[in-house]
């Protein structure tokens, strides 16, 4: 294949796809307020339209806590995985003691901070133990307006099966999730730049309060 004219991400996929899912997330429940919707149909399509063109302008944005604390907690599963420091720059861990009995990790992250229960920390990394993390996968792929370049970062690979941790203040909107583009993107790109035989794909979606609450699982077939 020639050169790529694009470079695509998930995340970038999960923009686009919003604008067209503007008429489901309008008449959504999260869309209900005392008195009716919370946004016009035109205003969510308006604000979907424009956070996809920011990200294709790369514009640059306030940090968001609910982004942060995933993105910390994240590296705190990855550390506990691989017995290892933080390697996160703008990310700073400490180990502390909340009272007497309840030890903790403290993260520090563009301002934002935040306290995860060790043990419940301790009982995710369990969960990916054997897994290499942050794996990062590219391939080509072939359109009719060019060849585009579609990459990014696995969180936890482990023999046939792509893992991508998810974090959520309310277990009842993890079905989002689903929708997701890493569940195509990563087994594409692991199948066309290596040959792996990827078979299954796993959201493990984590309801976070304060420490963490619970690990339910969202599983996408491939």
């Amino acid at each position: 294949m020639n050169s790529p004219k694009s470079n695509i991400y998930p995340s970038l996929l999960d923009k686009y796809q919003r604008p067209l899912n503007t008429e489901g997330d309008f008449e959504s429940s999260f869309n209900e307020g005392d008195e009716g919707y919370k946004q016009s149909f035109e205003e969510m399509y308006a604000a979907n339209e424009q956070a996809l063109l920011d990200a294709v302008n790369r514009v640059e944005h306030e940090p968001i806590e609910a982004a942060d604390k995933g993105t910390a907690f994240n590296e705190i599963v990855d550390c506990l995985i691989h017995q290892r420091a933080c390697s996160r720059e703008d990310l700073q861990l400490t180990s502390r003691t909340l009272g007497e009995i309840t030890p903790y990790i403290h993260a520090s992250i563009n301002g934002f901070e935040f306290d995860f229960d060790l043990a419940f920390c301790k009982e995710a990394a369990k969960y990916f133990e054997g897994a290499t993390s942050q794996v990062y996968t590219e391939a080509l792929l072939k359109t009719k307006y060019g060849n585009v370049l579609l990459y990014g970062y696995i969180d936890e690979l482990r023999g046939q099966t792509v893992y991508d941790i998810k974090t959520t203040k309310s277990y009842d909107r993890s079905e989002k999730y689903a929708e997701g583009w890493q569940r195509r993107v990563y087994p594409y790109c692991l199948t066309e730049s290596c040959d792996a035989q990827v078979t299954n794909f796993e959201y493990t979606c984590y309801q976070l309060q304060g420490g963490g609450v619970r690990m339910p699982i969202i599983k996408g077939e491939q």
